[in-house]
């Protein structure tokens, strides 16, 4: 009885200490907003002495806010339609093929592969790509995106597909139904939990990612992204916290609020498609 006391202790703590880890930069960011850039010096952890709400003003009366939102939309948007699009149908593929085909086994363990390569050893070989073909803007990350995804993506759904029964599909074969009928009538609208696990988790990443734009977009104004955005209240010997936390606030809260909506769909299928299969 006491040793079992003890793991729930440990576990409550563990667990405690993780929530502390989130919930805190989220405090500081909601906080630091409120502030002007007096309080911040002088009470950079605590509550604002005064709520200022002309940060908030101040970023939503900026023309270039809005380019940075809709690209940050736009890349988002994009990538994740084509991944909605293509990934089912690659997954379907190589999930009914690869016991029966050595190709696309060996496509298969080609695309898990993918998913333990470092973005770092990618890194360098992608930008000079995307120079070469003259890509180094919207156009180019969201490529970047969709072929950093696939890999993942796709392991997560040959896994979800693994664990379905082929017996509605043979029957509607039997009745005459073709390929593409059994895939959009019976295979898709069953795959809706793991492909909205995909969207989710990528749209996440893509609309909170600063690394790959910083490396693909040029920093002008109507290529930068909200993450990119940020920076631009950055000067050699001086930075605006107070702006910086209110796009940050901003730019967080409509990702936030979809994720927190959809968390029971990601745990769902992130579990299905990776323990499952």
């Amino acid at each position: 009885m006491k040793k079992r006391t003890m793991i729930a202790v440990l576990a409550y703590t563990a667990l405690s200490l993780g929530a502390l880890l989130v919930i805190f930069p989220f405090y500081l960011t909601v906080v630091s907003s409120l502030k002007d850039m007096s309080d911040i010096f002088s009470n950079f952890f605590g509550l604002p002495k005064r709520m200022v709400y002309d940060n908030f003003l101040y970023v939503l009366k900026r023309p270039d806010y809005f380019i940075a939102l809709k690209n940050s939309a736009v890349i988002t948007g994009i990538s994740v339609a084509a991944m909605v699009f293509f990934l089912p149908m690659c997954s379907y593929a190589i999930s009914r093929r690869r016991f029966h085909s050595k190709f696309y086994n060996f496509l298969y363990f080609f695309m898990v592969a993918g998913i333990f390569i470092p973005f770092q050893v990618k890194m360098l070989p992608m930008v000079k790509l995307m120079s070469q073909l003259e890509l180094l803007n919207r156009w180019g990350a969201i490529l970047l995106y969709i072929a950093n995804s696939t890999c993942e993506g796709i392991f997560l759904m040959v896994g979800y597909l693994s664990s379905m029964p082929e017996d509605l599909e043979e029957a509607a074969y039997i009745d005459g139904a073709s390929t593409n009928q059994v895939f959009y009538k019976i295979v898709r609208p069953i795959m809706k939990p793991i492909i909205s696990t995909v969207v989710i988790k990528n749209s996440l990443w893509i609309w909170n990612d600063y690394f790959m734009p910083s490396l693909v977009l040029n920093q002008s104004n109507l290529n930068r992204t909200l993450t990119l955005y940020q920076y631009s209240f950055r000067t050699e010997n001086s930075t605006n916290f107070t702006i910086v936390f209110a796009v940050m606030l901003l730019s967080i809260l409509p990702i936030f609020i979809v994720y927190c909506l959809f968390q029971k769909k990601i745990v769902a299928g992130m579990m299905e498609g990776a323990v499952k299969g």
